[in-house]
This record gives structure tokens, C-alpha cells and sequence, in this order.
């Protein structure tokens, strides 16, 4: 081998050392931009993980809310329907209380002189409680 060969045998080795020198630094810069990717990633989803946390708190919280709400509601309608069956019940007591007074009053316009008889049938009919004169007794 003369001179020229030697040389262009080690221009060769070299520009093929560069080239994989090069490739070795390119491929490093790679997996480093690749490993912060990662980690900005990392950071990102870290973040987002907080912020999922407290929503997931706060839907907690609004949910026990929510709970407590309806727990109340039903406790106001059970005590809703106790009124309500309450009323009904002193409804009838004032109506059957009503009917004995009605009576009362019939049969003391029937036992009455100044009351006549038409007074005392249009009275039962109507059961209404008739309006009476301020001279007669209540």
C-alpha cells in the first residue's frame, strides 16, 4: 500500500468515527430530550392528579351534602304527613263537635216559645246556624 491508500484508509476511519460519533451524541441528546419530556409529563400529570384530588373531594363533599339534604327532606316529609294526618284526625273531632252543637241548638230552638216550628225545619235543613236576634239567648 503507498501513501494515498494510508491516507484515505484514515480519512475513512475517521469520517466513520465521526459519523458514529455523531450518531452516539445525536441518540444521546435524544433520549436526554426524551427523558425530560418524561418528566415535564410526570410533572403534568402530577398536577392534573392534584387538581383531580380536590374535585374529587369537593363531589365528596357535595355528595355528603347531598345526603344530609335528602335525609332532612324525608324527615320534613314524615313530619309533613304527621300534621297532615294530625289535621285530618282534629278536623273530624271539630266536625263531629260541630254536629253535637248544631244539635244543641235545634233542640233548643224546638224547646224555645219564641222559635216556630218553620224556623226550626228550615234550620235542619239547611244546617246552617241560624243568625239570632240579640234578644235570644245563644
Amino acid at each position: 500500500m503507498d501513501g494515498t491508500a494510508w491516507l484515505w484508509l484514515i480519512v475513512a476511519v475517521i469520517v466513520i468515527a465521526a459519523i458514529v460519533a455523531a450518531l452516539a451524541v445525536t441518540s444521546r441528546q435524544r433520549k436526554s430530550k426524551q427523558i425530560d419530556r418524561a418528566d415535564s409529563m410526570r410533572r403534568e400529570a402530577d398536577e392534573h392528579s392534584t387538581n383531580v384530588r380536590q374535585e374529587e373531594g369537593k363531589a365528596a363533599q357535595v355528595q355528603a351534602n347531598a345526603r344530609v339534604a335528602q335525609a332532612e327532606a324525608d324527615a320534613k316529609a314524615a313530619e309533613a304527613e304527621q300534621l297532615a294526618a294530625s289535621a285530618e284526625r282534629q278536623e273530624t273531632v271539630a266536625a263531629d263537635q260541630r254536629s253535637d252543637v248544631d244539635d244543641k241548638f235545634r233542640q233548643a230552638d224546638e224547646v224555645d216559645p219564641r222559635t216556630t216550628r218553620s224556623e226550626t225545619e228550615t234550620s235542619s235543613q239547611n244546617e246552617t246556624v241560624e243568625e239570632y236576634p240579640d234578644d235570644r239567648p245563644r
